[in-house]
């Protein structure tokens, strides 16, 4: 190969890796900042509440899921104290929504995950994927902790648990 070639073939190889590592960056940023809307306090409810009191499903679902308005209205129907978030839950409710929580976590559509398996199965505690979720006053606008393949994996090994990439991911 020529000195031209080796230059061309060069300059494609830094190409195509500057082009994957914009694109690593582009889809592995932090997510964009999630605004509920209500400022739901983790740490006055997780003092009496079990996670799966409003997460259903949590430790035998795929999914924990959001709780719906309903869930609120089993403890406020009538408002405890006279905050302005127990009025906004009142005026969602007559307003004829339930599901207002947004969703906080996302997962990339290949990777399969199932809260039965971890959380049900393995028995890992909330915390472990979640980081410090209970002890929070507002709602975080981004996870607590991120979620990468090296995250899984470590916790994977750490627990020495399969680590075949067919499990996890379809």
């Amino acid at each position: 190969m020529g000195p031209v070639e080796r230059l061309v073939t060069g300059l494609v190889f830094v190409t195509l890796g500057a082009a994957g590592f914009a694109v690593g960056r582009i889809h592995l940023r932090p997510q964009d900042p999630v605004a509920q809307p209500i400022a739901f306090n983790h740490r006055v409810h997780a003092e009496d509440l079990e996670c799966e009191t409003c997460h259903e499903g949590a430790q035998s679902s795929m999914h924990s899921g959001l709780p719906g308005l309903s869930t609120c209205l089993l403890c406020h129907e009538e408002p405890l104290t006279e905050s302005a978030e127990e009025a906004k839950i009142g005026r969602l409710v007559a307003d004829g929504q339930e599901q207002v929580f947004r969703k906080l976590f996302r997962l990339p559509d290949n990777v399969y995950y199932t809260h039965r398996r971890h959380a049900g199965v393995a028995e890992l505690e909330c915390e472990t994927c979640h980081g410090d979720i209970a002890q929070t006053e507002t709602p975080p606008e981004t996870p607590l902790l991120r979620m990468t393949m090296d995250f899984c994996l470590d916790c994977h090994e750490h627990e020495g648990v399969s680590s075949d990439c067919t499990r996890c991911h379809r």
